[in-house]
C-alpha cells in the first residue's frame, strides 16, 4: 500500500493567524472540512498533505483571495523546515543547494516533487505534487514556491529575483500580486511549475556557507532517508492519535480520523488496505503502550491502567495476560527483577 503522502506540521506555524488576518474566523474553515483545528496549531510531527491542502484551498475560497497560499508562503520562516533548510543555506554553491533540496525535499514534504535541470544556458528548479486525493493543488503549489523563493532570498541575497517564474496551474484574472513579490515575469499554464534562472547564477558560491557543517547534515538527512519507514507512516500516525486518545477511554474512528484531518470513511479504506481493524488497532497499541510504561519502574500498575483508558486495575491486568500471557507485574519483574 502507499502510505498517504504527510508534510511536516512546522507549515502550520502562523497558520491560524493568516486565516484571521485575512478576516476569516478559523472555525469556519474546519468546520467545513470537519477537520480538528487543533491538528494545525501545533509545529511538531507530520500532518497529511491533503489536508494542509484543503485547508489553504478552504482559506482562499472563504478569504475570496485566490493567492491565499502565496500570501501564506511569503510570511513563512524557512528555517522552520529545519534540517534540510540549514543544509541548503551552508550547501557549496547554489546548484548543489537546489540538488540538495530535489533530493531530501520528501522528507519534509511526501507529496513533494522537486528536480534540477539545466537546459542550455538556463537552469530549471521545477516543482510539483503528487497523491492529494481530491484536493485542489493549486494553493499547495503556490505555498511551496513562495517558500523556496524566500529560502532562495536567504542564501543569496534579499535581491535576487528569478528570470521568470512558472505555474503549472491556470492563472487568476490578475496576477499583479504575483508579478510584485516573485519581481519577475509569472507565467501560468505552464508544462512545470519552475523557477526559471541563468546558468551562470548557479554556479555561485553561497555566501557564508559552512562546508563541514553541510556534510554533517547532509549525512544526517541521508541517513533519515534511507531508514525512516516510509511505508508505515500513516500507520505509525494513527498510532500516535490513538495513543492521544486513549486515556479518555476507548477511542472511536472518527474522532482519530478528525484529528488526522480525514475522513472516517478515508481512515477506514486506509487500515482496511493495511489489512488490520481499527479496534485492533487500538488494542495493539496499548499493549505497546502497556509494555513501554512498564519497563519503567517509577510509573505504578495503577498508572498504567489509567493512562491506557482502564477505569479499574483488574481490567488492564486482563488485557495484558491475553495480549502476552503474562500479568503485568510478571513482565515487570522480567526486566526489573
Amino acid at each position: 500500500m502507499r502510505a498517504q503522502p504527510m508534510i511536516s506540521s512546522s507549515v502550520t506555524v502562523g497558520l491560524l493567524k493568516a486565516i484571521k488576518d485575512a478576516g476569516i474566523d478559523p472555525s469556519r474553515v474546519f468546520e467545513r472540512l470537519d477537520l480538528d483545528p487543533a491538528v494545525f496549531s501545533r509545529d511538531d510531527g507530520f500532518i497529511p498533505c491533503s489536508g494542509f491542502a484543503r485547508v489553504l484551498e478552504q482559506a482562499a475560497v472563504l478569504a475570496g483571495d485566490r493567492a491565499f497560499g502565496l500570501h501564506f508562503g511569503a510570511s513563512a520562516n524557512p528555517k522552520n523546515i529545519g534540517a534540510l533548510a540549514y543544509a541548503v543555506f551552508n550547501a557549496p554553491t547554489v546548484a548543489v543547494a537546489f540538488e540538495t533540496a530535489a533530493r531530501y525535499l520528501h522528507i519534509h514534504n511526501e507529496a513533494a516533487l522537486a528536480t534540477y535541470k539545466e537546459e542550455n544556458n538556463l537552469s530549471y528548479l521545477r516543482y510539483g505534487v503528487k497523491d492529494l486525493g481530491a484536493a485542489a493543488p493549486e494553493q499547495f503549489i503556490e505555498y511551496g514556491m513562495a517558500v523556496a523563493f524566500n529560502t532562495l532570498r536567504v542564501m543569496v541575497g534579499s535581491q535576487w529575483n528569478p528570470r521568470e517564474v512558472h505555474f503549472a496551474h491556470d492563472g487568476p484574472p490578475s496576477t499583479s500580486e504575483h508579478q510584485q513579490f516573485f519581481r519577475a515575469p509569472v507565467l501560468f499554464s505552464c508544462p512545470t511549475s519552475a523557477f526559471v534562472m541563468e546558468r551562470e547564477f548557479c554556479s555561485r558560491p553561497i555566501p557564508a556557507a559552512d562546508s563541514n557543517l553541510f556534510e554533517i547534515l547532509r549525512r544526517y538527512l541521508e541517513d533519515v532517508l534511507s531508514h525512516v519507514p516510509k511505508e508505515d507512516e500513516s500507520l505509525a500516525m494513527v498510532r500516535r492519535k490513538i495513543a492521544e486518545t486513549i486515556k479518555e477511554g476507548n477511542p472511536k474512528l472518527d474522532q482519530v480520523a478528525k484529528a488526522m484531518a480525514l475522513s472516517p470513511r478515508t481512515l477506514q479504506r486506509q487500515l482496511n488496505e493495511y489489512g488490520i481493524d481499527f479496534r485492533t488497532l487500538v488494542d495493539d497499541t496499548r499493549k505497546r503502550f502497556a509494555q513501554d510504561y512498564l519497563k519503567d519502574s517509577s510509573n505504578t500498575l495503577t498508572q498504567i491502567a489509567f493512562l491506557l483508558g482502564y477505569s479499574e486495575l483488574s481490567a488492564f491486568n486482563r488485557s495484558f495476560k491475553r495480549w502476552t500471557g503474562k500479568t503485568p507485574l510478571a513482565y515487570r519483574r522480567s526486566f526489573h527483577p
